[in-house]
C-alpha cells in the first residue's frame, strides 16, 4: 500500500467519506489524490511522484502553484498580523482594480466562495426587482445552495420535454418546493429562451448563466442566443447575471463578458480572482449594488468576507492578469495543447475530442454536437474514466468530477516546451487504451 492509499484509509476514519469536499474524490481512481508539494505547473504526490497539473486547482491556480508575486503579497499581510473581520486598505485597492477590469463592475463585494457569491447575487436581484423567480439553464452550475441545485446532472432518461426541463435535484435534503421559484431553459436554444420569457417574464428577477460554459468542458454561447438574452432581460427589467466564477480571467482580463462583448447587470467572480487563495466576488451596476446594507435593505455580511490574505493574493494576481502579453502566452499554450491532444486521439483512433478557450478545456468522448446539455449526455463516461486513469499513470493529472463532461485546464506557468512533454505522456496514455476504442 502506497502512502496515498494509507492516507486515504486514515482520513476515512475521521472525515466523512474520507474527503473535505465531495468532488475531491477522483472517480477515475476511486479515491482522492494527495499532493505533498506543488510548484509552477507541477505537483508531487505523497510518494514523490511528479505530475503535470491539468486541473490547476479546478481553475484557481491560473498563475501556477506558489507564484512568487502572490506569495510575497501574502507574506506582507501575515507580517502585519492578517487581522480578519475588519475593513482593510487592501479592500478598496482590489475593488478599484476590479472595477477598472471587469466591464459590468461599478461596485463590488467580497465573499469566501463561489457558492456564496451566487447566493448573495440572487438575493440582491430579488430585492432590487421585487420579483420571486430565477431563470437558470439546464446543466449550468452555480454552486451548492438550494435555489440553484437543480438540472445539474440530469440523467438522459429524465430530461423532460425540450421546453420544460426536469428540475432534477442535485442532492437530497433540498428545501421542498423551492424549485417552484426556478424557471428552467436550455442553454443555446434561442427559441426556447423566448418562449420562457413569454410565459414568465413578469415573474423573473434575474437570469443567471455561465457565459462560457466551462463546467461542461468548454461550450461557447451562440451569438444570437446571447444577443437575444441581453435584449429580453433589458426589455423586461430582468437582471442578467453572468456567473464567472470559472470564466473570469480565463481568456482575457475582463473575462467572458469582455470576450463576448456583452455586459451583464451583475456578475460573480471566483477561483482565479484569489490567485489560489480563498476569495470570491460579486458586483455590477451601482444602482443595484446600492441595495446592499448599510446603504440599502439587502443583507450581505460574514466574518471572513474579504480576508486580507485572500484580498492581498487577489490584488497581486489581478495585476499580473492585466500585464501586457499575459494572454498571448495563455492563447499559445492553449491552442497547442488542444490541437496536440486532438492529434493524439486521431493517431490512435480514439473517439475523443478536445475543445478549449483560454486556460480551460473540455475533453469529450463520443460527442459530435456541443451546444446544449442534451448534446453532452451522449458523452462516453466509461472512456473518459479510463483516459483520466491512464493519464495519471503517465504523470499528467486530470481530475474527474463525474457528470456529463469535465473541465480541465492549465496555468500560465506551463511553457510551450512543457506542453510537448505533456503531449508525449498523453500519447503514451492513449496508446495503452487499445481495449477502450469504440
Amino acid at each position: 500500500m502506497n502512502r496515498t492509499q494509507e492516507q486515504y484509509e486514515k482520513a476515512r476514519q475521521y472525515l466523512a467519506g474520507g474527503v473535505a469536499a465531495s468532488t475531491r474524490l477522483n472517480r477515475a481512481l476511486g479515491r482522492p489524490m494527495y499532493f505533498a508539494r506543488a510548484e509552477g505547473c507541477r505537483v508531487w504526490d505523497l510518494d514523490g511522484r511528479e505530475y503535470f497539473d491539468l486541473c490547476a486547482s479546478h481553475g484557481a491556480a491560473l498563475l501556477g502553484h506558489g507564484d512568487p508575486r502572490v506569495r510575497q503579497a501574502v507574506e506582507d499581510v501575515l507580517a502585519r498580523g492578517a487581522a480578519c473581520s475588519y475593513e482593510h486598505e487592501l479592500h478598496a485597492q482590489l475593488a478599484e482594480l476590479l472595477c477598472q477590469t471587469i466591464p459590468c463592475c461599478q461596485r463590488v463585494r467580497f465573499t469566501g466562495s463561489g457558492t456564496e457569491a451566487t447566493m448573495h447575487c440572487l438575493r440582491l436581484a430579488r430585492a432590487f426587482t421585487g420579483r420571486p423567480k430565477i431563470l437558470k439553464f439546464e446543466g449550468n452550475f452555480h454552486g451548492y445552495h438550494d435555489q440553484v441545485m437543480f438540472a445539474l446532472g440530469t440523467p438522459a432518461d429524465q430530461l423532460g420535454p425540450d421546453d420544460a426541463p426536469t428540475a432534477y435535484p442535485g442532492s437530497t435534503g433540498i428545501t421542498p418546493g423551492i424549485e417552484r421559484q426556478l424557471v428552467l431553459a436550455q442553454y443555446n436554444r434561442t427559441d426556447l429562451l423566448e418562449e420562457a420569457f413569454r410565459r414568465h417574464a413578469g415573474e423573473l428577477a434575474a437570469v443567471i448563466l455561465e457565459p462560457v460554459w466551462y463546467n461542461a468542458g468548454c461550450i461557447l454561447p451562440r451569438p444570437e442566443f446571447m444577443a437575444t438574452l441581453r435584449r429580453l432581460t433589458t426589455e423586461h427589467g430582468v437582471l442578467l447575471i453572468f456567473d464567472e466564477v470559472l470564466s473570469a480571467f480565463r481568456m482575457c482580463a475582463g473575462g467572458a463578458q469582455e470576450y463576448l462583448g456583452v455586459t451583464p447587470d451583475l456578475c460573480t467572480l471566483g477561483k482565479a480572482v484569489g490567485g489560489g487563495f480563498p476569495l470570491s466576488v460579486f458586483g455590477g451596476r451601482e444602482d443595484v449594488m446600492r441595495r446592499l446594507m448599510p446603504e440599502g435593505d439587502c443583507q450581505h455580511s460574514g466574518t471572513y468576507n474579504g480576508h486580507p490574505i485572500g484580498v492581498a493574493a487577489g490584488l497581486a494576481a489581478v495585476k499580473v492578469y492585466r500585464e501586457e502579453g499575459f494572454y498571448d502566452h495563455i492563447r499559445a499554450v492553449g491552442e497547442r495543447l488542444v490541437a496536440g491532444l486532438n492529434q493524439v486521439f486521431q493517431r490512435h483512433g480514439m473517439a475523443g475530442q478536445a475543445r478549449g478557450l483560454g486556460a480551460r478545456l473540455g475533453i469529450y468522448f463520443g460527442v459530435e454536437r456541443f451546444e446544449t446539455y442534451r448534446d453532452l449526455v451522449q458523452h462516453r463516461r466509461d472512456l473518459m474514466l479510463r483516459f483520466v486513469a491512464a493519464a495519471i499513470e503517465e504523470g499528467v493529472y486530470f481530475h474527474d468530477y463525474g457528470g456529463a463532461a469535465c473541465h480541465h485546464g492549465f496555468s500560465a506557468a506551463l511553457t510551450l516546451p512543457e506542453v510537448e512533454q505533456v503531449l508525449d505522456r498523453l500519447d503514451r496514455a492513449v496508446g495503452r487504451l487499445g481495449a477502450a476504442k469504440p
